[in-house]
């Protein structure tokens, strides 16, 4: 039986068919391993298990027994997981099914974000591939159930079928039927424009009137505290800067309405006539504070910078308008100085992520990261007591 060391566990590959004839035997040998590896964790790689019998499973069992622990079995091929799943041992062993592997070769890219690239598999699914450094197999299941529980609260989300692997990266394979890009429609009709911004605005309305149970999903009060903690960590804000940012942040109100916080067409299908999200990998629950100004973000202050088609499949100019046409709609209103309130007010709660941005992100040259941090923060402490939550 091949072992091997992996963050700190000893992993032992199960291979073939243990059942009553060989059971003794490989017992024998996992207590042996495990033994020369006294205070680490074991976990079983499945991926060469071809069957396992009851007289297989009791030896797992007595494993899981000494160490008093849900042990894991990651790699089960479908008909071991069965057994595992008839015979309720996934109960008490954390039991992880193969993926299924696809290829996405001669695929239609129909979406492209922060987080992955969206293909058409067939007229009736689509994949999201996630980019590999930045996702773990943790982070994409828990994208999995967030669309699962945000479809089931009545926000417009595709079904979230099975993770799979692509390649060396992973995905999530979601029904979509007769749907095409947000992106793709506005290229392909830019008379319609104000009509798409209508809709996007109608959408954002629906998910802030969904409310969920507080636990649900992800605070996004936690993930703006991050973004302060990662300027703190990074040593761009002094304690008492940080001080003066967390009490901002400790004044937004506390909601537990729907939050995507990467509202924007590139991660949008229109289905039916109905606008349908296909990536909620950042939602969560909070205040609307926290979508607009992640909005704010990308359809102003990104727009404003030079945005061009090859980024989101739109140019400044598009997101621009569409910006204009949803604050409208969403605050219900045309007054000028009114917008101008709104935009100035969002666009200091943005400050927080862009700041966290310019003095951590890896493509912000060194040489100018301590000019453009210093230059955001001073616009923003300028206003920082003026601020306060909108709506």
């Amino acid at each position: 039986m091949k072992s091997y060391i992996e963050n700190d566990k000893i992993i032992l590959e199960l291979e073939g068919r243990i059942d009553s004839m060989n059971a003794s035997a490989v017992e024998k040998e996992i207590f042996d391993i495990i033994g020369d590896y006294d205070g680490r964790t074991p976990e079983f790689n499945a991926a060469k298990l071809d069957y396992i019998s009851s007289a297989g499973l009791r030896v797992l069992m007595k494993v899981c027994k000494k160490y008093k622990e849900k042990l894991k079995v990651s790699e089960a091929s479908p008909a071991v997981y069965d057994i595992f799943e008839t015979t309720g041992f996934n109960s008490f062993m954390d039991v992880k099914k193969r993926l299924r592997e696809i290829s996405v070769e001669g695929c239609d890219v129909i979406g492209e974000g922060g987080n992955g690239i969206v293909y058409r598999l067939n007229p009736e699914t689509i994949v999201k591939v996630y980019y590999g450094e930045r996702n773990s197999i943790e982070k994409i299941k828990r994208s999995q159930e967030a669309t699962r529980d945000a479809f089931l609260h009545g926000v417009p989300t595709t079904i979230a079928f099975d993770m799979v692997k692509v390649g060396d990266s992973y995905g999530v394979v979601y029904e979509m039927i007769n749907a095409k890009s947000l992106v793709e429609e506005i290229n392909e009709h830019p008379d319609k424009l104000d009509f798409y911004g209508n809709m996007i605005a109608d959408t954002l309305i629906k998910m802030h009137s969904t409310e969920f149970k507080k636990g649900d999903l992800p605070d996004s009060k936690a993930n703006c505290r991050n973004d302060i903690d990662a300027t703190v960590e990074a040593g761009y804000f002094t304690k008492e800067e940080a001080d003066r940012v967390y009490k901002l942040l400790d004044d937004i109100p506390e909601r537990c309405s729907f939050v995507h916080q990467d509202f924007h067409p590139g991660n949008m299908m229109l289905q039916d006539g109905e606008i349908v999200l296909i990536d909620v990998d950042d939602s969560g629950i909070g205040h609307p504070i926290f979508d607009l100004s992640a909005m704010y973000l990308v359809y102003v202050v990104a727009a404003k910078s030079g945005w061009t088609k090859k980024h989101q499949g739109l140019g400044g100019k598009e997101f621009l308008r569409l910006w204009d046409i949803i604050v409208k709609k969403y605050f219900g209103t045309e007054d000028p100085d009114k917008l101008k309130e709104i935009d100035r007010i969002l666009d200091g709660y943005t400050k927080i992520k862009y700041i966290r941005s310019l003095a951590t992100s890896p493509r912000v040259p060194k040489i100018l990261r301590g000019p453009l941090v210093k230059s955001a923060k001073k616009k923003f402490f300028k206003t920082i007591d003026t601020l306060h939550p909108i709506p």
